[in-house]
């Protein structure tokens, strides 16, 4: 949906290439969690047999990026169109996602600390491209911080507001579901929008966005969390006390009754 909505919003001021754009996608997002998705099957539900298709597979891929490295892309694709080299470097990826999976499952046999490590890795990541982001686009950050700091916050917390209010008032979700769509909707993937905007060649122009995105969201994310989470408790203690009375006025007549 983000190239649809890129294509119909911003279309007319910037030059779109939606197949691009959307294979930027598949790369930057769906082949990694396709190899998450992956990791997960053979650390938890491959058979021997299912270990040893991907097995075969990786194999496979690893002999092809071998051949693209001695000299394959240029024969197979060197005179090959803009789009048929698109498509090519995607295949290119997803083999090297099939290859970092059963990779990065054999690490995770033998080093299940990794586990804690990466979510830190994925962290800094974020934290590059949103200050390359900032630092190529200096100047105009100069020029439209605030406003664009404003927009970034009410689309935000628009974002918060409208996903819960739809769940509960239209979808008649629960409290817990609705909440959940609340961040999904909310919070935006910055890492995402950056990739793009680099693929674009206008980091320091669009990617701002997600430079001043992607701050302010782990901000209001985790203030709406910890605000939800306060709430709970309090209606838990709220309950609990109004059990108590009840819960000693039932151990009172059993005690007559005994």
């Amino acid at each position: 949906m983000t190239p649809l909505w890129v294509n119909l919003l911003a279309g007319s001021m910037i030059d779109i290439q939606l197949t691009a754009m959307v294979m930027d996608v598949v790369k930057i997002v769906l082949i990694p969690i396709g190899a998450a998705i992956l990791h997960d099957y053979l650390k938890t539900y491959a058979s021997a047999n299912g270990r040893r298709v991907v097995q075969g597979l990786a194999g496979i891929s690893a002999v092809w990026l071998l051949y693209m490295i001695a000299g394959g892309w240029d024969s197979l694709f060197g005179t090959a169109s803009a789009d048929a080299q698109m498509y090519a470097v995607v295949l290119n990826f997803v083999t090297g996602g099939i290859i970092w999976a059963l990779f990065y499952n054999w690490l995770y046999g033998r080093f299940t600390s990794i586990k804690n490590i990466m979510p830190t890795i994925s962290m800094l990541g974020i934290i590059f491209f949103t200050t390359t982001a900032a630092a190529a686009g200096r100047d105009n950050l100069v020029q439209v911080g605030f406003l664009l700091c404003f927009a970034m916050l009410m689309h935000n917390l628009g974002g918060f507001f409208i996903g819960y209010l739809m769940s509960r008032w239209i979808f008649r979700m629960d409290v817990q579901s609705a909440r959940t769509v609340a961040f999904e909707v909310g919070l935006q993937n910055g890492g995402m929008a950056s990739g793009l905007a680099a693929a674009m060649g206008k980091l320091a122009t669009v990617g701002l966005a997600s430079a001043v995105m992607t701050p302010l969201g782990n901000v209001s994310g985790s203030l709406l969390a910890n605000y939800w989470r306060k709430k709970d408790a309090r209606a838990a203690k709220a309950a609990a006390a109004a059990d108590a009375p009840l819960a000693a006025t039932d151990s009172l007549s059993k005690g007559k009754l005994s």
